[in-house]
């Protein structure tokens, strides 16, 4: 028993506009904050149990071992005649999951019911909250007692050197000092924008690194271990430190108060029979965790009440002035500051060879143009950069194959065979022109370029490609529009997000159908009606590749 896509807002772009998905955002969080929940105890229908069903319950990993122990201790009747299998996953994982549909749990306990918002714009199926908190706990700064910070606002915690916020885009503990700092000056209408330049340096921090940054008991040993602050929660920090001294931490908080993770019990199930079923058992699961009995094996754990009242003798940081903002967009703008910021690119630039990009542009030809828009944005951007090369044409790959792969994807700062991934980028760019020639191959290229990405992702990155064509397709053996648009719709999965980027190449490019392309796949797509403007076009559309 234990156990919106993205779119960049603009004149010729395709996809809907940043502000529409933060007022989604916005009004379904408002909807799951102002519904009461009342919880009323559940018992099985009968005194004993036929048939028992298995369900799946994925929570935040640091209320896991109570759920364990609490639903482990309960009777199957008290669960609804069900066998509640429990597993820790991070909030993002799921909220990512859950659009994709096959994997995703029965029931869920994210650590903030912020994520409840984002998961319903991109679910599968339904996502209905059926007990607003079951429990909580202030997020603090979690430090030796020698380092305690005197920060007198979440703003000036931000700016704490070599603070250990974590990933906001995967956690709720990491969103909640951008949170508490917005809500502290969210009466001030410069204050939001001194947030963000706050988050600069931290998400250029994240931008830099290899590995994900430690979090939970991990990162808290590195606080005891070379000092620092972390943010944190009050139960994480209660339940790491022990008795002897030799792991303890002290929890602080600024006067004006924090940010509180409410652990919400959100039904999830995708499939409308099951949804129904796994709400009946989510009713007497919240019945359970309601009770006497689990709300003291939550608190021996750490964990507040749903009020976020103290917890009793003396344990933890004492009563705390709960911080709210009142437009969520406010945070939802911030984190997409931050994704442009600390997530790198990750691209494969598809550059199409057909023998109409032969014409003339000025003094020059369309190819010459777009060979130096792409030496521009190669050269602009920074070593944790990954970028691959295609040229593509009908055939150009021989038989029906429309590609030829010039360049790997790897980050610019790897060297192959004495040159760096930038130097060979550029060198092969170079080489592209002597392969002009042929009709467009379009629709097969996009669809081989969006699969190579996606099975080589990477997770830590914003994974797109970008194609570059004046032209519509014109190889007659290949994938119809519908199919692309279909597959690509299908093999989309919100939880590896791999973004289509398109850029016609004067009037003669087919807009309409490269806009419904990036549609399908959350991505953006341009016009350069002036081949001079195809620079400009070019590095705008990687500089807003994540944009969302």
């Amino acid at each position: 028993m234990a156990g919106g896509r993205h779119s960049s807002a603009g004149q010729e772009r395709g996809g809907r506009s940043p502000g529409f998905y933060a007022v989604c955002a916005a009004v379904v969080i408002g909807l799951v904050a102002s519904v009461v929940v009342v919880v009323q105890a559940v018992r099985s229908w009968a005194d004993d149990c036929d048939q028992v069903t298995d369900y799946t319950l994925a929570a935040d990993p640091s209320i896991v071992p109570a759920l364990n122990r609490i639903l482990g201790e309960a009777k199957d009747t008290d669960l609804g005649c069900a066998n509640v299998a429990v597993s820790g996953a991070t909030s993002g994982d799921i909220a990512g999951r859950l659009g994709k549909g096959t994997d995703a749990p029965d029931l869920w306990i994210p650590d903030t019911g912020a994520w409840v918002g984002k998961a319903a714009l991109t679910a599968a199926g339904p996502v209905e909250v059926m007990s607003g908190s079951i429990a909580s706990s202030p997020v603090v700064l979690a430090s030796r007692e020698a380092d305690a910070p005197t920060a007198p606002t979440w703003l000036a915690a931000l700016q704490i050197k070599d603070i250990q916020l974590g990933n906001p885009l995967v956690t709720g503990v990491a969103q909640a000092p951008i949170n508490a700092a917005l809500a502290e000056g969210q009466a001030d209408p410069v204050s939001a924008g001194t947030v963000r330049a706050a988050l600069v340096p931290l998400a250029q921090e994240e931008s830099a690194r290899t590995a994900d940054e430690p979090v939970g008991e991990e990162m808290l040993q590195g606080v005891v271990d070379n000092g620092g602050v972390a943010v944190a929660t009050e139960q994480s920090v209660l339940d790491f430190s022990d008795g002897d001294g030799a792991r303890t931490l002290t929890a602080t908080v600024p006067p004006t108060g924090s940010n509180f993770m409410n652990f919400p019990l959100v039904v999830t199930s995708p499939a409308p029979d099951r949804h129904y079923k796994a709400t009946q058992v989510a009713r007497a699961v919240a019945a359970v965790l309601g009770g006497e009995e689990a709300r003291a094996v939550l608190a021996e754990h750490g964990f507040r009440g749903p009020d976020g009242s103290p917890l009793a003798d003396g344990r933890g940081v004492g009563r705390v002035t709960k911080l709210a903002l009142e437009d969520e967009s406010a945070l939802q703008d911030a984190l997409g500051g931050w994704a442009l910021m600390a997530l790198p690119i990750r691209t494969l630039v598809a550059i199409d060879v057909s023998g109409s990009m032969e014409t003339p542009a000025g003094s020059r030809s369309r190819m010459d143009l777009t060979v130096d828009a792409a030496l521009a944005g190669n050269a602009m951007f920074p070593d944790s950069v990954s970028a691959g090369l295609w040229a593509f044409s009908q055939g150009l790959g021989g038989g029906p194959q429309d590609y030829k792969e010039m360049v790997s994807i790897r980050r610019y700062d790897t060297v192959v065979d004495g040159l760096t991934q930038r130097q060979l980028m550029a060198q092969q760019a170079g080489k592209v022109d002597a392969l002009i020639g042929g009709g467009t191959g379009l629709y097969d290229t996009t669809l081989a370029a969006f699969r190579t990405v996606q099975e080589t992702y990477d997770p830590r990155a914003v994974n797109s490609v970008i194609i570059l064509t004046d032209g519509a397709n014109e190889d007659p053996d290949s994938i119809t529009k519908e199919q692309l648009l279909s597959i690509l719709q299908r093999e989309t999965d919100p939880a590896r997000p791999v973004i289509i980027v398109t850029i016609g190449i004067t009037d003669d490019a087919d807009a309409a159908t490269l806009a419904e392309i990036s549609r399908v796949t959350g991505g953006s797509s341009y016009v350069a009606k002036d081949p001079a403007d195809i620079a400009n076009v070019f590095v705008n559309a990687l500089a807003a590749r994540g944009r969302s």
